[in-house]
């Protein structure tokens, strides 16, 4: 079987869209190449969705501007911060969520994201003509493909939920027909929205297993080489969707618990991910070049420093790492300062410039080791881990989200996971370290520039199992002792951002926003003390243009204070801000 689809569709994930001029010239049809063969391209469309920027794989401009100025998800989320002093001007504006000078939503809109998600999407419409028009054993040949893009579809959709609230969603994807309201789709209710996903995600992990059983040897063969993800393994798909669905319940439950528990509890009983699932581009990044996340990081390297909510969770002693006093995560997420210790950014900009101006600086870039450890009064993340990681994979799930996921579902008593929420939280902090020395330990950056002492703490040795478990036990017994059960919600999100962190930065906002922990510094600019909660973002300016009827009915959510439906109405008057900057 020629392996003709992958290399075809990688060369143009925009294949369809960019030129049908070209897609009649080459194909008779849209299921059979022009050259008088028999190969099926919707492996290759599939390909093209997986492996589309926007979706699972960040591109370069969104994680740009998400960092750069500092006032993106990113900043106000306290994931990733500059050295903020008063040299920073357009700080000043940091508390306003009424014109938009101070949360900048641009990284979203600036970057087409709304749009984006529903062209680059195009390829799940062809697919799903494609396969519904087809008979016998063609049929079941294409049928895991487009149950597996309308995965993507219900996870993309989720997260534009996540963004705006409304979106277009029912007559979405379905331009083929070319009708009026397909042509400009109608906004749809979030809540319903998010139970029609999770409802169509149930039905693809109850049938996905049986399709594949389906499909013909050769089929099964296509599928292993263009299945980039996965390698044709089903059932890390199936724990995939089955993760992801699970995730969405628990959202929801927030807001529907009655309708979210026995969903959930029917979801743990069916496979949910057991090995972290991530997948590796077919070449190596190049992070100061080309269209990939890390070229983003990289270039605003002096944007990711990190915020004082991270490194007091993580660096309990001295400011320099002591083995079972601090989280064996330190040394693999944050570089050591000038001083070979652990410094976060505060958000308190009065003392921060009083230290830069003492003299307290730092090298901008990840291009010079020996300029970062010479220089750096406050820790950046990991150079090797993150912003020169040529082998840095696309996050999919990992068993340590998963592990955070249950301990809530636990102490909710949302259902029966089999263990207390303590234990899961002792398990995603094995799960968690596991899997963080793990992606340092892909990467090769300055191996040969460092002394063995600065190598060691750049690419340091994994702890032994006895001090990751002792750690686990701090936590746990933490977490044991939190009074209340906000008290015990604010460990366990203390724990999400230290895994998810940088990676991460959407579901962090979304888990921000819907909990309203972990507890953020308030931002001291001058005399003023300002504690702002961007909501969401605000919808594209060429909606108002493209779909004006359809927009004027969600034209009231508009704005960057209008909760997103999963917010419970107990948690909507919060601020998740701590007092001051005692905490603990």
């Amino acid at each position: 079987m020629k392996k003709a689809y992958l290399y075809i569709f990688l060369l143009s994930a925009s294949f369809l869209g960019a030129c049908k001029k070209d897609l009649e010239d080459r194909f008779y049809d849209k299921d059979k190449l022009s050259t008088g063969s028999d190969i099926d391209v919707v492996p290759g469309l599939f390909t093209g969705v997986l492996t589309n920027n926007k979706i699972f794989a960040q591109d370069y401009g969104e994680w740009y501007y998400l960092l750069n100025g500092g006032t993106s998800i990113t900043g106000y989320e306290q994931v990733a911060q500059r050295f903020v002093s008063y040299r920073y001007d357009w700080f000043s504006t940091y508390n306003d969520l009424t014109t938009g000078n101070g949360f900048d939503d641009s990284p979203i809109n600036g970057q087409s994201f709304f749009q984006h998600s529903y062209t680059r999407l195009k390829n799940y419409e062809v697919i799903r003509d494609s396969v519904n028009a087809r008979t016998g054993q063609l049929k079941q040949d294409g049928d895991v493909y487009l149950k597996l893009v309308s995965f993507i579809k219900c996870y993309q959709s989720a997260k534009l939920v996540d963004f705006f609230n409304s979106v277009p969603y029912s007559d979405a994807f379905q331009g083929s027909k070319k009708e009026p309201k397909y042509l400009f789709p109608k906004y749809d209710d979030p809540k319903e929205i998010y139970q029609s996903i999770i409802q169509e995600l149930g039905t693809i992990v109850d049938e996905l297993p049986g399709a594949y059983s389906q499909m013909s040897a050769d089929a099964k063969t296509v599928f292993t080489e263009q299945d980039i993800a996965f390698h044709g393994d089903i059932n890390k798909w199936v724990s995939l969707i089955n993760f992801t669905r699970l995730k969405l319940l628990v959202r929801i439950a927030g807001v529907e618990e009655a309708y979210a528990k026995p969903l959930i509890q029917a979801a743990l009983a069916k496979p949910l991910p057991q090995t972290d699932l991530y997948w590796f581009y077919w070449f190596d990044i190049v992070p100061t070049g080309g269209g990939t996340w890390i070229r983003g990081v990289y270039e605003n390297t002096y944007a990711s420093f990190i915020p004082n909510i991270i490194m007091k969770r993580m660096n309990y002693g001295t400011p320099a790492y002591q083995e079972g006093i601090d989280d064996p995560r330190l040394p693999v997420l944050a570089m050591p300062t000038k001083y070979l210790d652990y410094r976060g950014v505060s958000a308190n900009i009065e003392e921060q410039t009083a230290l830069y101006s003492s003299g307290e600086r730092y090298y901008p870039y990840a291009d010079n080791i020996a300029s970062t450890f010479s220089t750096n009064a406050k820790s950046m993340y990991n150079h090797a881990t993150f912003h020169q990681n040529a082998k840095m994979p696309v996050y999919m799930a990992s068993v340590g989200e998963l592990d955070l996921l249950l301990a809530e579902i636990a102490l909710k008593g949302l259902a029966n996971t089999g263990k207390t929420a303590e234990e899961h939280i002792k398990d995603e902090v094995t799960h968690s370290v596991d899997f963080w020395y793990t992606i340092n330990q892909l990467s090769s950056y300055a191996k040969t520039q460092m002394t063995p002492a600065q190598t060691a703490m750049v690419y340091p040795a994994k702890p032994s199992a006895a001090v990751v478990s002792a750690w686990g036990d701090v936590v746990k017994g933490k977490f044991t002792l939190a009074a209340t059960l906000d008290d015990k919600m604010e460990i366990l999100m203390q724990q999400k951002y230290i895994h998810l962190n940088l990676y991460q930065p959407y579901e962090l906002w979304a888990e921000l926003r819907r909990t309203r922990h972990p507890k953020l510094e308030p931002f001291t600019w001058h005399t003023s003390v300002w504690k702002p909660m961007p909501e969401r973002v605000r919808y594209p300016t060429i909606e108002l243009t493209n779909n004006p009827d359809n927009f004027k009915k969600v034209a009231g959510e508009n704005n960057l204070t209008s909760p997103i439906f999963w917010v419970p109405a107990a948690a909507r008057a919060k601020n998740p801000y701590w007092d001051n900057y005692n905490y603990q």
